[in-house]
């Protein structure tokens, strides 16, 4: 292989090494430095020294192969290569700092050693880069396989990105509420089914109740939909636009979002994922046994989130519409399929029967029962949110420029021009009727950000098709500005994902926290929350229930988080905080699943911390009328990265009392809808 290459490229291979080396030394001395100068200070500004020890060594390497012998070999201008080398420097610095917070905060590496890791990553990836885009290809490389390698170096950063902070940030509230699912391990819940808790049980009782455990399932099912996606693209089109349909997958809002925080939409996507992929083989290439394989998927599916039954009637309508494809129904194949699925979906059918239908009828007449709200300007946002302007124009452009989009498919794909148009079709359909529900009950009820999330998986081969349009008559405008638009949405997106994770992990240098924000700070307040617990509970000689005074935002960061200052410190004591904390559902609100884990009359006569954000809520009468007393309000300030991100109040009370509270619940007008 060596002796195919140039002396030149071997000169540019030892002279970027020894500029990495330079960079390195330089980035871990001036992060040292930094460090020595906040000696003493609380809270010492690590996310300001390793941002600025590496842009410094980073734009000291790149003025030095810029301006060196280096120079020759290059072709593109300096300023050309001077920019592109900082933005890749700025997409790195992210990465790394994903990779410093990793390593201190879940591996317990020590801060000096976990820098040096991080140079060392970052100096041989950043020059690594600079040889390969700037030097290598150099040599009589086909743009197209340029672009291939593009499209899979995008995809595998922003699987990076998501692995190396999957454990940094704190638990958003969702997160943390179906942990306590997973601690209170059932066949079914209330506004969920089961997936997501089991999932969860299973990560947490590997490696124990930290973020990165609570998240891995969520980042492992996010593999699972980009395989079965890519799978189709590829059977569609071919390798290439497969690639696209990768990078689409890695670095859209509402799919990194999916495979990041873990939530029932995660397995759900991946099972809407598989159930496209043996759809598709059963309708274009007749394949008996993937009715098997759509029967686990949809079953699966099933168990992670209702929602997944409108792809199934699409699927239904699908075939009665396709006239080769209503043949099926008088095979046994579907048949057996639905059994698949229905015996999968049993355990949520118990669970239900035994809880007098609660779930069915909390996702069913709870929802239609709620206020009428006309959110469509909203669900249309959310749309906008999740696709970027880029993915809603490329919708846009697969729905309007139909003809124009067959030609560019004819181009790519091994299929006759009849049965593309079948297989358009069978995508736009299979996308756009559960979005069509969805739209409509925005009509009348409220809108929630996630509903959509799954539905456009069927489109995200068509996307990868405009990102390579042909020239000529085929392109329309539209479909030549999407083209245009999509490269750069996917680079400003995982720069914005970088700075986002860095910020919640690590911090940014000048940029403050929101307060009382349900993500960030809460480290802090469960380890202050639990030691306050285990102080009142020697002082006063009894077991003292916490509870979270809103619906299950307090109470489920309470849990998790004092739990996992019990671990973390190793303390001695028979707390089990999932145990242990309760919501407002106690005084007269709604408080979902905590209603059945903390029925009201099992609380008769305990001592309460009742925790708030809001002072006014451990004061009302609602409160007080079922307590014999109360104590003090106190409150606790919460800080992160050593800036203050909160202020809770807390208060003692003794004697807590059941009360009929059907007349009080009706006046608030809450039916404690969930995602």
């Amino acid at each position: 292989m060596q002796s195919n290459l140039s002396p030149n490229f071997l000169s540019a291979r030892a002279q970027l090494l020894l500029i990495g080396l330079l960079s390195a030394i330089l980035d871990i001395t001036m992060f040292r430095f930094l460090l020595a100068r906040a000696d003493g200070v609380a809270n010492a500004p690590v996310a300001g020294a390793h941002l600025t020890s590496f842009m410094l060594a980073a734009v000291f390497g790149c003025l030095l192969a810029l301006f060196g012998p280096l120079n020759r070999l290059a072709k593109v201008p300096r300023l050309t290569r001077f920019l592109t080398w900082l933005l890749l420097a700025l997409l790195i610095l992210f990465l790394r700092g994903g990779l410093l917070a990793s390593l201190g905060q879940v591996a317990s590496v020590p801060l000096i050693t976990a820098q040096l890791v991080a140079a060392v990553f970052s100096s041989v990836v950043l020059f690594g880069a600079i040889y390969v885009f700037s030097f290598a290809w150099l040599e009589h490389t086909a743009p197209e396989k340029k672009l291939d390698t593009v499209f899979l170096l995008i995809t595998a950063y922003a699987v990076l990105l998501r692995l190396f902070y999957l454990g940094a940030p704190e638990l958003l509230f969702e997160e943390a509420y179906y942990w306590n699912y997973a601690q209170h391990l059932d066949i079914g819940y209330l506004d969920h089914p089961l997936m997501v808790a089991w999932l969860i049980k299973a990560t947490t009782a590997l490696l124990g109740n930290t973020e990165f455990a609570v998240r891995l399932g969520a980042f492992m099912c996010w593999f699972v939909t980009a395989y079965f996606i890519f799978k189709l693209t590829r059977e569609l089109f071919n390798r290439s636009i497969a690639y696209r349909a990768l990078a689409i997958m890695a670095v859209l809002p509402v799919y990194f979002s999916f495979g990041f925080f873990m939530s029932p939409d995660a397995p759900m996507t991946a099972c809407w994922a598989m159930a496209v992929y043996f759809f598709y083989k059963i309708v274009v290439n007749e394949k008996k046994h993937a009715w098997l394989g759509l029967g686990v998927a949809i079953g699966l599916g099933l168990i992670s989130k209702y929602t997944i039954g409108l792809l199934g009637a699409a699927m239904v309508l699908f075939l009665l519409v396709d006239r080769p494809s209503r043949k099926w129904f008088t095979r046994p194949e579907p048949y057996i399929a639905v059994a698949i699925a229905l015996l999968l979906f049993s355990p949520v059918v118990i669970w239900n029967f035994q809880h007098d239908w609660a779930s069915f009828t909390f996702q069913s007449q709870g929802r239609l029962a709620s206020k009428f709200s006309f959110s469509l300007p909203r669900f249309i946002g959310n749309v906008i949110f999740f696709l970027t302007p880029a993915g809603v124009l490329s919708v846009v452009a697969i729905a309007l420029s139909r003809k124009s989009l067959l030609a560019n498919m004819a181009s790519s794909s091994r299929w006759p021009t009849n049965q593309l148009g079948r297989n358009y079709f069978l995508l736009t359909w299979l996308a756009l009727f559960p979005v069509a529900v969805f739209a409509a009950i925005s009509l009348f009820r409220a809108s929630k950000l996630n509903w959509t999330g799954p539905c456009w998986l069927a489109l995200v081969p068509l996307m990868a098709v405009l990102l390579t349009p042909k020239s000529g008559a085929a392109s329309t405008r539209l479909m030549a500005w999407c083209h245009r638009t999509w490269l750069p949405t996917l680079v400003i997106l995982v720069l914005f994902y970088g700075a986002s994770l860095h910020w919640l992990s690590l911090g940014l240098p000048g940029v403050g926290y929101p307060k009382n924000m349900h993500l960030i700070g809460w480290r802090t307040l469960g380890g202050e929350m639990e030691k306050l617990v285990t102080q009142l509970e020697q002082e006063t000689g009894e077991k003292i229930l916490v509870v979270g005074m809103d619906r299950n935002k307090i109470a489920s960061g309470l849990a998790f988080y004092r739990t996992q200052y019990i671990e973390s410190t190793n303390a001695k004591t028979l707390h089990a905080p999932a145990l242990e904390t309760a919501s407002e559902h106690l005084f007269a609100s709604v408080g979902l699943m905590y209603e059945f884990w903390f029925p009201l009359a099992q609380q008769h006569g305990k001592t309460m911390l009742l925790v708030s954000n809001d002072k006014n809520n451990l004061q009302t009468n609602r409160v007080l009328e079922r307590v014999n007393t109360a104590g003090e309000i106190s409150e606790v300030i919460v800080s992160k990265n050593g800036q203050p991100s909160g202020r809770y109040y807390y208060r003692l009370v003794k004697g807590y009392q059941e009360k009929s509270t059907a007349n009080e619940l009706a006046d608030t007008g809450d039916n404690g809808s969930s995602d």
